[in-house]
């Protein structure tokens, strides 16, 4: 029971100061004011940002159903909690560097959040009964690696990165394939459909920022999504243990 409270004050707090950062005001502006500052051909539409909602939901319902599981083999270990737990102070710690304007310490905290849910998602065996379970830190997971891409994206502007003479827009379309790359990799050895979903949800949003401005862009975004979604659909390897 004990760690299940500290789970569930955990993603309260979570909740409530990523709200304030998003959408509020922390330090006197919101996070997507800063992420709008830049000319970022990779930054997503605003509304894009409202899968923290789904996110917390889903840590929510991640919480309801260890209540069900507790006293079997599948409640949530002391290792997983304390992960869990660093993870979301790692997460307030990257949102006031943010805000603070501390933008290299942001994302390298970003990274250390990444890592940390990297090995929290693969402390999930890849079984059947443990897949329901894992799919609120896929969602997690795939956001923030998202946002470490877009984080980087911004320090390279930011910094005025040459790109060693390739156009921002075929550097666009080189991060975004790679991120699609990552994303089929989780699906196809993974058996995992949340990951490349908020992908094909993230990269919607790139090709309505980018609308007519910058084709090259959209199309790619929109392209790159297409091939996600045929991915999450077509892509049959699927693991004996979990048949």
């Amino acid at each position: 029971m004990s760690r299940l409270i500290l789970l569930f004050t955990s993603v309260i707090v979570a909740t409530l100061f990523t709200i304030n950062a998003f959408w509020l005001q922390l330090n006197g502006h919101s996070t997507i004011e800063i992420i709008n500052r830049l000319p970022l051909l990779f930054a997503p539409a605003n509304y894009v940002y409202y899968i923290w909602i789904i996110i917390f939901i889903f840590l929510f319902l991640w919480i309801y159903n260890y209540i069900k599981l507790q006293r079997t083999d599948l409640f949530i270990t002391k290792l997983q909690t304390i992960l869990f737990i660093v993870i979301v102070f790692i997460h307030i710690g990257s949102l006031w560097s943010w805000h603070s304007e501390y933008f290299v310490l942001s994302t390298v905290i970003l990274l250390i959040q990444v890592i940390m849910l990297f090995g929290l998602y693969f402390s999930y065996p890849l079984k059947k009964e443990w897949f329901t379970l894992r799919i609120p830190i896929s969602i997690y997971f795939s956001w923030s690696t998202f946002l470490l891409i877009l984080h980087c994206c911004y320090l390279l502007v930011d910094y005025q990165w040459s790109g060693f003479g390739i156009s921002n827009a075929l550097w666009a379309v080189i991060v975004m394939t790679v991120g699609t790359a990552i994303a089929l990799h989780l699906r196809y050895h993974h058996f995992d459909v949340a990951y490349p979903i908020v992908f094909v949800w993230c990269y919607i949003g790139i090709a309505v920022q980018n609308g007519f401005d910058e084709l090259l862009v959209t199309t790619a975004a929109l392209f790159l999504a297409g091939v996600m979604i045929v991915g999450v659909f077509l892509i049959k390897k699927n693991p004996e243990h979990l048949k």
